[in-house]
């Protein structure tokens, strides 16, 4: 069965993807707590794979890297999601500015120090994640950190992904299908 996007068939990224998996360019994240099914997909970068297995690894940080992957979990699982934009201060997920990079930033912020995922969309409820970073290395919003790190999250997806484009929507729910909470409607 084919799903399409835009006119678009998309069985090509889909199979792409699934090639990317088979060659190990891409890693799908499994719940460290298995769940019963799962709603979302999160899939890994070689890259962020090694940071998160390094993080594990190291005594100081497990504790901050076990609450992201718990936060990896709640989303893959279904968990209640809120999207929001830069001044919606509790929200999980945010789209970046310029919005058409179509960049996201996943917001892991209990405990301290918060920890920020950038990744992008390749279809509905299957997010991308390239690095991340703790919130305190990046400096302001539009801060040059911030910039680096889309513009990295952006080189990223071109290399695995190119030609396929990202997702692109104004629809909070073509990005995260249900359970989502949109704050950006509430302004």
């Amino acid at each position: 069965m084919a799903i399409s996007r835009k006119g678009l068939t998309l069985m090509s990224i889909v199979g792409h993807i699934r090639t990317c998996l088979d060659h190990g360019r891409l890693y799908q994240y499994e719940p460290a707590i298995p769940v019963e099914a799962h709603l979302r997909i999160i899939l890994l970068t070689p890259e962020m794979r090694e940071e998160i297995d390094a993080e594990l690894l190291d005594r100081e940080a497990e504790h901050r890297t076990g609450a992201f992957l718990a936060d990896l979990d709640h989303f893959i699982a279904g968990g209640e999601i809120t999207i929001g934009d830069r001044r919606d201060k509790h929200a999980f997920l945010k789209r970046l500015e310029p919005e058409g990079e179509q960049v996201w930033e996943l917001r892991s912020v209990d405990p301290e120090p918060s920890v920020r995922a950038f990744g992008t969309f390749a279809d509905t409820d299957i997010l991308v994640l390239t690095p991340m970073r703790l919130r305190t290395e990046l400096g302001g919003f539009n801060s040059r950190a911030f910039k680096d790190e889309i513009r990295r999250t952006r080189q990223i997806w071109h290399g695995i992904f190119a030609p396929y484009s990202p997702l692109t929507s104004e629809k909070v729910t073509d990005y995260v299908n249900e359970n989502v909470n949109d704050l950006r409607n509430t302004q």
